[in-house]
């Protein structure tokens, strides 16, 4: 389970639920009503803490706070965050990025915006998948990746 899911998943239960990866820290906090109730370590596989079992029970959904929490916390470490995605722009020209058409597989450029049957959006392992086919005819030196808001 990735962390942006776990969160989803929390904050669906009831609008009185948040949770967070925090950047600072080593954990993933979850509150309700402003008040921290659990937390897992980012850092470590398998940890997951329960500030007060009495009062976690009383919580709205604490049994699918928990079960979420422990997928998460199960969940391997290098697993858990999503993976970069990038824009493969090319370095001459305006509004151009390479484009796939996700049913035939064949190559355009055009701009960044994934419309309905193009995927432009790439993780690196996708990349270098790409860097492999003969029929894409680009000098992969002129492509710049551009990082993608998700």
């Amino acid at each position: 389970m990735k962390y942006s899911e776990a969160k989803k998943a929390i904050e669906g239960l009831s609008s009185k639920y948040s949770a967070y990866k925090d950047a600072d820290t080593d954990f993933f906090n979850v509150f309700y009503k402003n008040g921290e109730v659990a937390y897992l370590k980012t850092n470590e596989q398998y940890s997951l803490v329960v500030w007060n079992e009495k009062s976690f029970k009383n919580l709205p959904f604490s049994n699918k706070l928990y079960m979420i929490l422990s997928e998460l916390a199960m969940t391997p470490l290098d697993d858990r965050d999503e993976e970069n995605k990038y824009y493969i722009k090319i370095r001459y020209g305006f509004n151009r990025f390479l484009n796939i058409n996700t049913l035939t597989g064949d190559m355009s450029v055009f701009s960044a915006t994934e419309a309905y049957g193009f995927k432009t959006k790439f993780n690196y392992k996708e990349i270098e998948q790409l860097k492999r086919r003969n029929d894409i005819p680009l000098d992969w030196d002129k492509m710049d990746l551009v990082k993608a808001d998700d």
